[in-house]
């Protein structure tokens, strides 16, 4: 029974000791925190339903961007975005969802996000289009340096005058 303790204790040591010496990478992944803004330039537009009475509209749409990171390193700066989705809205507010994928040399990883839009006044007075939610690494979908990222964000976005939608993503990945 002493002998049984013992090989115990130098066990719990052992394995103590391990933790602590080993590089925290072999525990768990590499985390990684990011900011990046882009400006999505619309591809397609197609408007799917429209109801003029209630001002409901249904919009299948897909878009083009070149991300650029603002904190957290260089990892997602420079991605080049494909991105496709749907909106369904009533007098400027209402759900939309899609999925993005994202390239660089070569190496690509790709989200599913979905979220709200509301209109809001700008700065000249003028009703803006506004939209927030969130986004998710779809599972296994890495290759490269992007292999085996997980993790997800939020993202707010906002329509300019062009058409086109600024967005800012925040991003807590995992690799």
């Amino acid at each position: 029974m002493v002998c049984l303790r013992a090989i115990v204790a130098v066990l719990s040591l052992s394995s103590a000791l391990a933790y602590t010496i080993l590089p925290t990478t072999t525990i768990a992944g590499e985390q990684i925190n990011w900011t990046l803004t882009k400006v999505n330039k619309p591809d397609k537009f197609e408007l799917l339903f429209e109801d003029k009475k209630s001002g409901r509209t249904v919009a299948f749409l897909t878009f083009n961007a070149i991300s650029k990171q603002t904190k957290g390193g260089t990892l997602m700066d420079g991605l080049k975005n494909s991105g496709t989705g749907y909106t369904d809205q009533t007098q400027g507010r209402g759900n939309l969802h899609g999925f993005d994928v994202f390239e660089k040399e070569g190496d690509i990883w790709r989200d599913e996000w979905s979220g709200e839009c509301y209109m809001l006044s700008g700065p000249d007075s003028k009703p803006a289009q506004h939209c927030a939610g969130g986004w998710s690494v779809i599972p296994g979908s890495g290759t490269g340096r992007f292999a085996g990222l997980s993790g997800g964000g939020t993202f707010v976005a906002h329509a300019l005058p062009s058409g086109e939608f600024e967005v800012e993503a925040t991003g807590n990945a995992e690799k």
